[in-house]
């Protein structure tokens, strides 16, 4: 039965990873060129904690088009819940791994993208893009990004700027079912994609 749960946890992140990928791109704006886990996507989206040996991914990336973002890179974490559940647990995790990726490699970690189907922490909603907040959950993580468990300690370890970089480079995307429908049809994007690219975008 475990294993069972497993797999439909599995087939419906999956499946919340290509509906993200869906509506990013029907924006004309983005092109998720990763979705994991697709086997070329899998190197691109994945990265180690520093302490403990093991590995974390994104589940989608890929690079902004036009305007004041053209060419700047995002990685992406959908969660395909129709309600809270522990979601916020989640976005703890992805802020930590947000954290490390930037530490890591900054020239790629333009924005970082939290696409879910229901929100979270709503009374704390101001908050949870906020400086204050990524610190606090990078410390919440502090075993597997700075090996330790007192919190002392690893707040002296913590990078201030990386930290601030995080937060300014966060996104919130809260979708539906009904507004994934109501995206530009396949026709009108052909022809918006042919026109920039006769103005040689």
């Amino acid at each position: 039965m475990a294993g069972i749960k497993g797999e439909a946890a599995q087939a419906k992140g999956a499946d919340g990873a290509k509906r993200a990928k869906r509506w990013l791109e029907s924006t004309t704006r983005v092109n998720a060129h990763w979705v994991n886990p697709n086997p070329p996507a899998v190197d691109k989206l994945t990265f180690l904690w520093p302490h403990g040996g093991q590995t974390f991914s994104f589940d989608l990336g890929g690079t902004l088009k036009y305007g004041e973002f053209d060419g700047q890179m995002f990685f992406a974490e959908s969660k395909n819940y129709a309600k809270p559940h522990d979601l916020g647990e989640h976005y703890s995790k992805f802020l930590a791994q947000c954290y490390v990726a930037y530490i890591d490699k900054p020239g790629f970690c333009d924005h970082f993208m939290w696409i879910a189907w229901s929100p979270h922490d709503i009374t704390k909603w101001p908050d949870l893009t906020t400086t204050a907040y990524v610190k606090k959950h990078v410390l919440a993580n502090r075993e597997r990004v700075f090996g330790e468990k007192d919190v002392a300690k690893a707040e002296a370890s913590v990078d201030a700027d990386a930290v601030s970089a995080v937060a300014s480079r966060l996104w919130f995307i809260i979708l539906s079912e009904k507004q994934e429908a109501l995206v530009i049809s396949n026709v009108h994007r052909g022809v918006i994609e042919q026109y920039e690219a006769e103005k040689g975008y």
